[in-house]
């Protein structure tokens, strides 16, 4: 015969796990357990984390066509943050908000770039860290998301295509451009129409208008300066020979704009992978990656 065993039933650990859990970037509700939010897919470790603050964390918004290098910038940024390079100190909260410093590494030190960002939310890179900054070492919360260009390209189009970009456009408290230098020296301005229709999306979702200027600050960076020298000795001048539209259009909206030049790799070059050609990394010379994140810091 089957025999009875008596089992405590500890219902308040059932009443925890039933109350719900608000998401930090797009506010739908989701379940204590909960890896992902139901409605945006992002973590919903974000919002536990942001419980322990005590304020909630500034969005950075990190704009940018596909191909002009955000992992790779980002992931090095992080990777140098978390490394006290530059005067800045990083602390990453939750497992998550490594994945993209990984991401990065990991590839620049196999000789090679990351991969194009997916288009799946559930791929995206999340990052919530602790920065100070500043010589009163003042401490800011801030996350952001490496986004893939495509979908920027896609929300930029039709918006609504993705639930966490518009969040994170409506509740930024700061904005960061992201600009290949090497294709505006060449002359092709197609990026630069995602981030105008991007631009003018903060607008329509801050219920701002054009005659009352943005107070937030903005950080218009061109990647892969390595390969483009003037952008790197030069940057403003770069932007007003180059990509002029795209620096008034900032500047306008946004009267608290910096330019900045980056680059990751010292020297760049082809290599052949199965039948097509990959630019590959040389050697790794960081150079103007952590400034633009510091300017960020001390506007907010």
């Amino acid at each position: 015969m089957p025999s009875l065993s008596q089992v405590n039933l500890e219902s308040y650990l059932l009443a925890q796990l039933s109350t719900p859990l608000d998401c930090l970037v797009c506010g739908a509700e989701n379940c204590q357990s909960a890896e992902r939010c139901l409605r945006c897919r992002a973590p919903v470790a974000l919002a536990r984390q942001a419980a322990d603050c005590k304020r909630e964390p500034a969005f950075v918004a990190v704009l940018g066509a596909g191909g002009v290098g955000k992992t790779v910038f980002l992931g090095m940024a992080m990777d140098m943050l978390l490394r006290r390079v530059g005067g800045l100190r990083a602390t990453v909260r939750g497992p998550h908000s490594i994945s993209l410093q990984q991401t990065a590494t990991t590839a620049l030190a196999s000789g090679w770039y990351p991969e194009k960002t997916s288009m799946n939310p559930e791929h995206w890179h999340w990052v919530h860290c602790q920065v100070e900054c500043g010589r009163r070492r003042k401490v800011h919360e801030i996350v952001l998301a490496d986004i893939a260009g495509d979908a920027w390209a896609q929300e930029a189009d039709r918006p609504g295509s993705h639930v966490a970009a518009p969040a994170i456009l409506a509740k930024c408290a700061a904005v960061m451009v992201v600009a290949d230098a090497e294709r505006l020296h060449a002359g092709d301005h197609n990026a630069d129409f995602v981030v105008h229709k991007l631009l003018s999306t903060i607008g329509e979702l801050s219920g701002g208008s054009r005659r009352k200027p943005d107070p937030r600050p903005l950080a218009l960076v061109f990647t892969k300066a390595d390969a483009c020298p003037r952008a790197a000795d030069d940057p403003l001048g770069f932007a007003e020979s180059h990509c002029r539209a795209l620096l008034t259009d900032c500047a306008s909206r946004f009267p608290n704009t910096k330019v900045f030049a980056a680059s990751v790799a010292g020297a760049s070059a082809n290599r052949d992978l199965h039948g097509r050609r990959r630019p590959v990394p040389l050697r790794i010379e960081p150079r103007g990656v952590v400034e633009p994140f510091g300017w960020l810091l001390t506007q907010l």
